[in-house]
């Protein structure tokens, strides 16, 4: 093939098109070789430029101009053919380079105006927002900060990393995920680990399908480890009002995962332990209750015939909640709780004390022949307020009876006079100043009541007249605990008997509970008033907290007994303890398990939903009752288990293949999300942001 131009000096006209100026003749086909300079002037002078070969200068005008000239060169060796001047002309592309730059300017000037327009925002606006933001149509600063400033700072805001970390925290600013919002799941990078780890170890990897190794490919994996992920990498914006900023695909979701699988039917791990990850908080036995309980011919009638007689559906229809307490249990428990003995709670009481060595410098005055040995938990807690009897109380709770202090032990012999006057002094200031000083008593051996619930739980309404029942007998307390307080003089030690004559109080009177006294004793108890009463309920969760007692140990007594497994009020009976950060003797689980709003954990189910879809086995189509359990259920609430992570359920797991027959490709939703939070951790999903408007009145 011939080249499309020659270019040899003697055959072709050589045209510079990168040339701003080309010769004036160049649109007739005449152009010069020389060709205009940079500046469009002319430079053209003769055909050619002789050549001398010997004595005789020779023309050089190449062939496709004519050849050499007849005339030839001037014996001088000028050519005697000048060329006329022409006015050369601009190149074809000086004026396409001419009309970009012309094209550039006006579109930056357009540019500029549209920028300072009040409409530059919605211009510029890539698509409209999905229905959940569009209220922020109009603010895009809300979500993009570089649109404050210059237009300069616009392009600042898309430098890649910078920028997404940027507004992601704007996003928190609304959604708010925890402590750790941008990594992925919302958790820490070492619980992701472990996490990791614990799920290959369950499910070995598996080789992925094709697709989902594609797009794992594309989205390039999962981060590094402690490496942020935007929000904006799985919720994008700007695609148009009805798209959910949450709609992913299993893909997605799968992409980061170091265990992948086809679909929920085709590869993904079978339930371990689901749904049941703790204890009931609850003692609740099923299979005792349907196998032994309700076939007692007594309770038959109370029997719930069906799941739902005792459990619904929350508000959202996710969670199962109890029934409560009057509705299902109290046809069975409610006489248990408030059966009428002689076992109250002893609150105030002078124990017997040892008068052979408790006189003479060690004097008491007054004081009961008779009553308990020891030192009830609630006086030892009461009294361990008074830092100058703290000493005295624990000394004295190593010795078994006080009617018999060891003769050899001076400073227990002391340390029991101390506590008979602090006790003396104690139910004298109460009597002159009623509840606000026992309440004060309590706050110094507790800690701060800021509730007002809890200060009027802790002194239960107790009335004078109860008080005066009780110790009234003591005609003389106020005149020596005075004397003892001011002179230093204890009255000598005088037993007397306690009031009431040994006559029993009524049992119709307790029936209703509240404060009594018993014949024959100087002492005031309190019986519980049914369930959910009020002085149990707060005197176990402020001895549970014994790190803020004045006295832990005398505290820690208090709660085991009033949690023993038949204490009063029978609490511990259905109750569980779990353990508890800064308390040592656990938190009490006074309701079942209910949904935090603010919770979001791993799994979701919504209970509602499948209701209709049960067969003639109820609830237990997919909670099947494990009737070999009941022993090893009840072994979990035992004294002293208090970890809810360990324990024993009465249903079996729930087997993956019964979810399977309906959530499957094809059929009913299998997606990710469907049973899976993304985000976990507690925390407050949107954070809801209303102005208020004060509005002057109108006059």
């Amino acid at each position: 093939m011939p080249p499309l131009q020659p270019f040899k000096f003697d055959q072709s006209r050589y045209e510079r098109p990168n040339q701003t100026w080309v010769c004036g003749r160049a649109r007739d086909g005449q152009c010069c070789l020389a060709g205009p300079d940079a500046r469009g002037g002319c430079t053209a002078t003769t055909e050619c430029h002789p050549l001398r070969k010997g004595d005789r200068w020779h023309c050089t005008r190449p062939a496709f101009q004519g050849g050499a000239c007849e005339p030839g060169p001037s014996p001088t060796g000028e050519c005697c053919r000048a060329i006329p001047k022409c006015r050369p002309i601009r190149s074809l592309r000086s004026w396409r380079g001419m009309a970009v730059w012309l094209t550039v300017g006006a579109a930056l000037a357009v540019l500029l105006v549209a920028l300072g327009s009040p409409r530059a925002q919605r211009w510029f606006s890539p698509g409209p927002l999905a229905f959940a933001h569009e209220s922020l149509r109009q603010e895009c600063a809300a979500c993009h900060p570089g649109l404050k400033g210059a237009p300069a700072a616009w392009l600042a805001d898309t430098n890649g990393a910078h920028s997404a970390r940027v507004h992601s925290e704007l996003c928190l600013d609304c959604h708010p995920l925890g402590g750790t919002p941008l990594q992925p799941h919302s958790r820490p990078a070492g619980e992701l680990a472990r996490l990791t780890r614990d799920s290959l170890a369950r499910s070995p990897a598996l080789v992925p399908p094709a697709r989902l190794a594609l797009a794992t490919l594309i989205a390039g994996g999962a981060p590094p480890a402690g490496e942020a992920v935007a929000c904006a990498q799985c919720h994008q914006e700007h695609r148009g009002r009805k798209v959910g900023l949450k709609d992913f695909s299993n893909q997605q979701c799968q992409g980061c995962h170091a265990a992948q699988f086809t679909s929920f039917a085709a590869g993904h791990p079978e339930f371990t332990r689901y749904p049941f990850q703790r204890r009931t908080r609850i003692n609740f036995n099923h299979v005792s209750h349907f196998g032994e309980h309700f076939n007692d011919p007594a309770k038959k009638a109370f029997a719930p015939t069906t799941c739902t007689s005792c459990h619904r559906t929350d508000s959202r229809g996710m969670a199962m909640l109890n029934a409560p307490f009057e509705a299902a249990c109290a046809a069975c428990h409610n006489d248990q709780i408030k059966a009428v003995d002689d076992k109250g709670l002893p609150f105030l009481t002078l124990p017997r004390m040892d008068d052979s060595l408790l006189d003479g410098p060690y004097a008491i005055g007054d004081w009961p022949e008779d009553g308990t040995t020891t030192l009830p938990p609630f006086l030892a807690l009461l009294l361990s307020g008074d830092p100058a009897l703290r000493p005295a109380v624990d000394l004295l709770r190593t010795v078994k009876d006080l009617g018999a202090l060891p003769k050899n032990d001076p400073a227990k012999i002391k340390a029991a006079q101390a506590v008979a006057w602090g006790i003396k002094s104690l139910l004298n200031d109460v009597s002159m100043h009623g509840q606000e000083e026992l309440l004060r008593r309590i706050i110094q051996a507790v800690g701060p009541l800021t509730n007002h619930l809890d200060r009027e739980a802790v002194v239960a309404q107790l009335p004078a007249d109860a008080l005066i029942m009780a110790f009234g007998s003591l005609t003389n307390l106020e005149k020596q605990v005075k004397d003892f307080r001011e002179l230093g003089k204890a009255a000598p030690t005088q037993l007397i008997s306690a009031p009431g004559g040994g006559k029993a109080m009524p049992p119709a009177w307790l029936n209703h509970g509240g404060w009594y006294r018993k014949a024959g004793d100087f002492s005031l108890y309190y019986h519980p008033q049914g369930h959910q009463d009020r002085f149990l309920q707060t005197w176990l969760r402020l001895a549970a907290d014994a790190s803020r007692t004045a006295n832990p140990d005398a505290a820690k007594a208090l709660f085991k007994q009033l949690f023993a497994p038949k204490a009063i009020g029978l609490c511990a009976k259905c109750h569980s303890r779990d353990d508890q950060p800064g308390a040592p003797m656990g938190m009490v689980n006074w309701s079942a398990g209910r949904p935090d709003p603010l919770n979001h954990p791993v799994n979701r189910f919504q209970h509602s939903s499948h209701l209709s879809l049960m067969d003639d086995r109820g609830c237990q189509t997919c909670h099947a009752m494990d009737g070999k359990t009941g022993g090893d259920y009840s072994a979990a609430f035992a004294p002293g288990n208090s970890d809810p992570r360990v324990f024993t359920s009465n249903f079996k797991t729930m087997d993956k293949a019964v979810c399977a027959q309906c959530h499957r490709p094809g059929a009913v939703r299998d997606d990710c999300l469907l049973c899976h939070n993304y985000h976990q951790g507690r925390f407050q999903t949107l954070q809801h942001r209303t102005e208020l408007v004060v509005r002057a009145p109108t006059p």
